[in-house]
This record gives C-alpha cells, sequence and structure tokens, in this order.
C-alpha cells in the first residue's frame, strides 16, 4: 500500500510595482509558477484538452509579475502548529475570547493588487480601527472571518485556530 505524502504549507508571494500579496495553500508538493503572456491567457482559456486531476497545483502569472514559493511555518500571521488530513492547526493568541475580523486591502493604483489581514477584535468597529494604519492608497473592507485562505474556520479557541480541509 502506497503512503500518502506529508502535507506542507506554501506561501506563494507574488510582487507588483513593490507590493506584496501573499497566497497560502497546503499541498505535498511544491506549487509550480508559469509566468505567461496575455495571448497565453487567451490560448489556454480556450483549451478544449481534457484536464486530469494533477497532484501538483498550477499558478498562471503575468510575465511582469515577480513571484516565489516557499514553504511557510505561519499563515497570516499565526503560526503553524500543524497539518492533519482534515484540519489546519494555527496558533494564536485570543484570551479575551474576541471574534477574528479580515481586513481586505485593495489597491487602487495597482491593478490587481490585494493585502488580506487578520485580527482578534471584539467587534467591526475595533477590527476598523486596526484597518486605519493603511496608507490612503487601499480601499478596505472589513468583515468577520468565516475563513481564512479559502479554508473554512472550524473552531477559534484561546490559543489556537482549526481550519477545516476539503479533500
Amino acid at each position: 500500500m502506497r503512503e500518502k505524502p506529508e502535507a506542507k504549507l506554501w506561501q506563494i508571494k507574488i510582487e507588483k510595482a513593490g507590493e506584496i500579496m501573499r497566497f497560502y495553500v497546503v499541498s505535498p508538493l511544491k506549487p509550480m509558477l508559469i509566468f505567461e503572456s496575455y495571448f497565453g491567457r487567451f490560448r489556454r482559456m480556450f483549451d478544449i484538452t481534457p484536464k486530469g486531476k494533477q497532484e501538483q497545483l498550477v499558478f498562471f502569472l503575468n510575465k511582469q509579475d515577480k513571484a516565489e514559493v516557499e514553504r511557510a511555518v505561519e499563515m497570516y500571521g499565526f503560526k503553524l502548529n500543524s497539518i492533519t488530513e482534515k484540519h489546519i492547526i494555527l496558533e494564536g493568541e485570543n484570551l479575551e475570547n474576541k471574534d477574528l475580523y479580515e481586513i481586505f486591502l485593495f489597491n487602487t493604483r495597482i491593478r490587481g493588487l490585494f493585502r488580506i489581514e487578520y485580527v482578534f477584535a471584539k467587534d467591526k468597529k475595533e477590527a476598523a480601527n486596526f484597518a486605519k494604519e493603511f496608507n490612503r492608497s487601499y480601499q478596505i473592507s472589513v468583515r468577520k472571518a468565516n475563513k481564512i485562505a479559502c479554508y473554512p474556520i472550524n473552531f477559534i479557541g484561546e490559543n489556537k485556530i482549526i481550519l477545516e480541509r476539503k479533500s
């Protein structure tokens, strides 16, 4: 019987005009970055060849972007504790049992650039105060978080956050 490879947390950093976006994925294999032209993207959109399930994640990026993939030990500032078959367990200090809020920052000067930050706050107003530290080049949206990096939040405790992995 073949053993499943160990899942790892990967961080994909994409730089546009000096600003950095970060994405996180769990995969046993290092995600692959493919830089392509607009014609390459257009051709891929109309590709009719059958697509099978593949193990390695692939990210298609603009040629002018700078990007790199590296192993991550934290996700959006929360330290990675462990990855199981069904969960991602992060460490985060929440002694006052506050809610987790997502701060979505969309850069109005650079097309397609955004950042996401997560903070513990007692309400949306307190979370919005954290968002004020970002300069005026960002359009800001604050909402209660129900997922982190597309992984649904299963549990938030005093010192850990458990995310659900979908198989």
